[in-house]
Order: C-alpha cells, then sequence, then structure tokens
C-alpha cells in the first residue's frame, strides 16, 4: 500500500533533498548542516570522502535525514536562524505545496 503524501511540515525525500540545497547558498552549507544538528564528524567525513560539493550537500543532507526525523519545519526553522528567509521562502516556492 502507498503511504499518503506527507503534510507540509512532512519528512523530507526524493526532490525535495534538491531543492533544499538549491535553496541554501553552498558558502552558508557546513553552517546550515550544524544548525540542523550534523555531527562535525559526519560533515569532515563527506568532504573527505564526497569529491563535488553539490555530491557532498546532498550526501551530508541524506545523513542528517537518517539520524533524525527529517521534517521540513526544522529545515525553515533553521534557515530562519541563520537570517536566511529570502531562501526559507525560494524553498516554499520550490516545493510542491502539501496536500
Amino acid at each position: 500500500p502507498s503511504a499518503p503524501p506527507e503534510p507540509r511540515g512532512g519528512l523530507l525525500q526524493g526532490s525535495q533533498l534538491y531543492a533544499v540545497i538549491d535553496a541554501v547558498p553552498v558558502r552558508r552549507w557546513k553552517e546550515f548542516m550544524r544548525v540542523l544538528e550534523l555531527r562535525e564528524a559526519e560533515i569532515e567525513l563527506v568532504e573527505l570522502e564526497v569529491t563535488h560539493i553539490r555530491d557532498q550537500q546532498y550526501e551530508m543532507l541524506k545523513r542528517w535525514c537518517q539520524q533524525t526525523s527529517p521534517a521540513l519545519d526544522r529545515v525553515f526553522a533553521a534557515l530562519e536562524r541563520m537570517e536566511l528567509a529570502g531562501c526559507a521562502e525560494a524553498l516554499r516556492r520550490a516545493l510542491p505545496p502539501g496536500p
């Protein structure tokens, strides 16, 4: 049976990961992951293991998703804490509307 679609604050998945990556400025990415509380050791490990920056971003986000309940509202809260409200707004527009 297929799961019902997640609400707006629902879990991050698939294409949403790329929408988040696109919304966060590259130079603020590691700060973003720290605000989301991905461990520094994980961030450093990904930097060592993965060559391309976009792949690093995807891998860090994926690991964060595996370690926590990766709710979209946590992503928005992190962006707002970093004073990236414009990025949060861009992400809201990029995501498909909730049910």
